[in-house]
């Protein structure tokens, strides 16, 4: 792979005035370059008006914990993401958008209007999820949505030939970008940087006690407390945002308590929180 790739997509597409104002929605599959080329146009962007950035790619995520969206100001060139605050982030529950695509469909929502507060140019990376009906289903919903003002198409053949079947004359400006030849990241290695990604979210991390008749519960499964401990949950406020993610520890029924591991809260904060939204992915409590 060029390692000028990315930047001279970039410029083109800035050249050409596709990408001023707006939202860029960039699609692609694995391993295709989606999130050199989401720093790249972001940074590039950057030098002229803040840009809002909104991670969807949830398995990989640079911005925010795994399984959730996040959403980032960039108000400076900086290509390197992991140094960006999150500004916001909308737990999904999962490292995969298979079984939670309403959930990432409305944290992509969420994140685009929360940044369009503050500016009028978004970039929204994606994950590499384009197999099948679902994928199609899920992509079309977005679009239908939130009408982006460019679509980046970035693909090795045509494997997104059935998401994009007449989009074209259907939406607005489609970009086709070949993607550049990557070497595939190993099941391990994705594995291996999610939990660097837990284990740097939840360092300072301090547990509460949850009085679960002043929560609501949401969750598509059984409340059985040995099958939640090590589960991700989102811990949502009285407005429905998600002002971060915990590890439950315990799920004490009879004494109804539930004991969580989260990043530390301001009291009054902590004190807001209305309702555990329980997730389907775990994660190893001793590695954290």
């Amino acid at each position: 792979m060029s390692y000028d790739w990315p930047d001279n997509i970039a410029e083109q597409l800035l050249s050409q005035g596709l990408v001023q104002a707006g939202i860029c929605l960039i699609l692609g599959g694995v391993d295709t370059g989606k999130t050199t080329l989401t720093a790249a146009l972001a940074t590039q962007l950057a030098a002229r008006q803040p840009v809002g950035i909104v991670d969807a790619d949830i398995g990989q995520s640079h911005i925010g914990p795994p399984t959730t969206v996040g959403w980032a100001l960039l108000d400076k060139p900086q290509v390197d993401f992991s140094k960006l605050t999150a500004k916001g982030i909308s737990f999904v529950g999962d490292v995969t958008p298979e079984r939670h695509l309403l959930q990432l469909t409305a944290g992509i929502i969420e994140g685009v209007q929360q940044v369009s507060k503050v500016t009028k140019s978004v970039v929204i990376d994606t994950p590499g999820f384009i197999r099948g009906p679902a994928a199609a289903a899920l992509w079309w919903t977005v679009q239908r949505i939130l009408r982006p003002d460019l679509v980046l198409a970035v693909q090795r053949y045509d494997e997104l030939s059935d998401i994009l079947a007449g989009w074209a004359s259907a939406h607005g400006p489609l970009q086709h970008i070949k993607a550049p030849q990557i070497p595939t990241k190993s099941w391990e290695t994705r594995r291996r940087y999610r939990q660097e990604q837990f284990a740097k979210y939840f360092r300072n991390a301090r547990r509460y006690d949850v009085n679960l008749g002043d929560v609501a519960v949401q969750t598509s499964g059984s409340l059985s407390g040995d099958r939640l401990v090590g589960r991700l949950v989102g811990l949502r406020d009285e407005k429905g945002i998600d002002g971060a993610i915990g590890i439950i520890d315990d799920w004490q029924d009879d004494n109804g308590i539930a004991v969580l591991r989260a990043p530390q809260f301001d009291a009054p904060k902590a004190g807001q929180v209305r309702c555990l939204v329980i997730g389907d992915a775990s994660v190893d409590i001793g590695d954290i």
